[in-house]
């Protein structure tokens, strides 16, 4: 079986890389896998040029040597131009080419623009087997397909995370990353101004240094390599401050109580449905765990999406076989 792997793999983000690795974890050890990828190889497989127009020649010879394609992590989402074109044309001409295109654990948009929803709808109805990894993208996917998706939740949720007891006068951990919209900004630097703890920034991506020495001057930074280590770290701190994605999951899995930098919708509803706040909601106190039912639910929808891909997967080996 060889599968292909499309998304944006090997720029040293920590959400990416931890879906490649959970995605290469579930397919057995005889699957041959084509990655998309940056500026940097990725681990567990062959890697393919992601970005540009010399990067489609290795793309449609990826697509007729593999048996289906995998989308998966965020796409088609309209902040750029490229968040919509790459994914959807992608998926395009992999049906196109039979090589069946699937989204496992993805999330979509948002998609604010017009043309955006008309691209990523031609291209979502191509898709046949689809499982998404909230609410908001599985209500957006019916709203462009007419079909529901089956409702699954992120890759991170593949690697073990042990709750740690609260540590009460430990640092702060902070996760920042670069975005030009909204006023975040002013609310995490009033947050900030109000913590008694010192302050230790935690990056999931060597951009969010930057970010978070700008609005947190004094505070030292590590830069973990992988899911499990970030949240292995969280035990040294008693808060924790999140804007990324991933870097919020690690934080609210491993008991932090937690505040999240919600500056698109998924952070929105990863917040709603953890029962944490924003720090636009609030921004001197209000730090919180994640509920119990936030955490069993979201390990019972991973197994079923699990079940149906290791399902899948076996369907792919038997339909090369004969």
């Amino acid at each position: 079986m060889k599968i292909l792997l499309c998304g944006f793999f090997g720029e040293g983000n920590l959400g990416d890389e931890t879906i490649l690795q959970a995605i290469r974890h579930q397919l057995p050890d005889s699957c041959g896998l084509t990655i998309t990828s940056g500026h940097r190889s990725s681990s567990g497989g062959q890697s393919i040029r992601r970005r540009g127009m010399l990067a489609w020649p290795a793309y449609i010879q990826a697509l007729l040597e593999n048996d289906a394609a995998i989308f998966s992590g965020g796409i088609l989402q309209d902040w750029s131009f490229e968040g919509v074109t790459f994914f959807a044309l992608r998926i395009i001409a992999a049906s196109m080419l039979r090589c069946e295109p699937t989204l496992w654990g993805a999330g979509i948009g948002p998609l604010r623009s017009i043309g955006a929803r008309k691209l990523a709808s031609r291209a979502l109805k191509r898709v046949k087997t689809a499982w998404l990894r909230d609410d908001t993208s599985s209500h957006l996917f019916t709203e462009l397909t007419g079909e529901n998706p089956g409702y699954g939740t992120d890759w991170s949720w593949c690697f073990p995370v042990t709750e740690r007891p609260q540590r009460e006068n430990a640092p702060m951990a902070v996760n920042l990353r670069q975005w030009g919209t909204g006023d975040w900004r002013t609310q995490v630097s009033h947050q900030l101004r109000h913590s008694q703890r010192q302050l230790v920034g935690i990056a999931a991506r060597r951009s969010d240094i930057d970010v978070i020495k700008e609005l947190a001057p004094t505070a030292s930074v590590i830069h973990p390599a992988t899911f499990s280590e970030f949240a292995d770290s969280c035990r040294n701190f008693s808060l924790g401050l999140a804007m990324r994605f991933h870097a919020a999951l690690a934080m609210l899995r491993s008991g932090l109580p937690v505040k999240l930098v919600a500056y698109d919708d998924k952070v929105s509803e990863l917040a709603k449905s953890a029962g944490v706040l924003t720090v636009a909601e609030n921004q001197v106190s209000g730090f919180r765990q994640a509920n119990t039912a936030f955490i069993a639910g979201e390990h019972q929808k991973f197994a079923l999406m699990q079940d149906a891909f290791r399902g899948w997967a076996r369907n792919v080996e038997a339909n090369r076989r004969r």
